[in-house]
């Protein structure tokens, strides 16, 4: 499969990811949610398997490859779940836009890429800089909004280092079979995660059980294998440029659909936010000069 095909399938996925998050909390625990979400998807991903008659690699690469992503699956989408609770649907996204600078700093530190641009660390301040403003200006609003703030931004920068780990162990198996493998090491989690919050299962409404249906067929599915296709097939930074796109068009979704309205301060840390990631991304293209040398 063509690789921009692939790319444009993440970038849709991941911009009406965070509304479908929201809505598919709606009359239920954040914990039920993600785990009848990715219970689903891992039995979507055993039919697949059980229907191209494939096995699911059980070698010691394999494991650990299973173990890192499904780690990032837990740990990313439980603080994204919990994160939703408080926080607009385009916002989660956009700080989910820093993942290209977050996984540069990683590349750097794991992939020993000893090149970085003056360019790139200009647009690593300006992206922490915004973020530093929608986080001083959540302070004087509400603890839970700053709490789910903290949340989502670790659970970017978590899903940033694992993207980097899984391109260092560079494993020779499909995305499906790395979904699979994550999926059976992060369901038991979920589930467990559910059982201590409760294990209630509750009265949801058809547009959170519709919610749920899609992000376990897209988000769960489609989504991850699109997403680890990527990181086996281009580079780190390749990787990087949909959390670029997709902040623009989760606002636009939350804003429409959900009725989300940022203040004058946040729209000002978003704009230097995407400001710092474009010029992360493309400034060294548009000025036609080779990065420099650090180290």
């Amino acid at each position: 499969m063509p690789i921009y095909v692939v790319f444009l399938s993440v970038v849709a996925i991941w911009s009406t990811t965070p509304l479908a998050i929201q809505w598919s909390t709606l009359g239920s625990s954040f914990s039920f949610s993600v785990a009848s979400r990715m219970l689903m998807g891992l039995i979507i991903c055993i039919f697949i398997l059980l229907a191209k008659q494939q096995k699911l690699p059980l070698h010691n690469q394999a494991l650990i490859n299973y173990t890192y992503a499904g780690a990032g699956i837990f740990i990313t989408m439980s603080l994204v779940y919990y994160s939703a609770l408080s926080i607009p649907s385009g916002l989660i996204s956009v700080v989910f836009g820093l993942t290209p600078i977050i996984t540069g700093v990683f590349a750097l530190l794991l992939l020993k890429d000893k090149f970085f641009s003056i360019s790139k660390m200009i647009g690593l301040i300006l992206g922490l800089t915004g973020l530093f403003i929608i986080f001083k200006h959540s302070f004087t609003l509400t603890e839970t909004l700053i709490t789910g703030l903290a949340s989502v931004t670790l659970a970017m920068t978590f899903q940033a280092f694992i993207s980097v780990k899984l391109k260092q162990i560079n494993v020779r198996i499909s995305a499906l079979e790395t979904t699979t493998g994550a999926l059976i090491v992060s369901v038991p989690l979920f589930i467990l995660s559910w059982f201590i919050f409760g294990g209630e299962i509750p009265d949801i409404s058809i547009k959170a059980a519709l919610s749920i249906g899609y992000l376990a067929v897209f988000g769960s599915v489609i989504g991850f294998i699109s997403y680890y296709y990527l990181i086996k097939h281009a580079s780190v930074h390749v990787v990087g440029i949909a959390p670029l796109l997709t902040p623009v068009f989760a606002l636009i979704l939350g804003s429409s659909l959900n009725h989300e309205q940022l203040s004058i301060v946040q729209i000002s840390g978003i704009s230097l936010v995407l400001l710092g990631l474009a010029i992360y991304e493309y400034a060294d293209k548009l000025l036609k000069k080779p990065p420099i040398r650090w180290l």
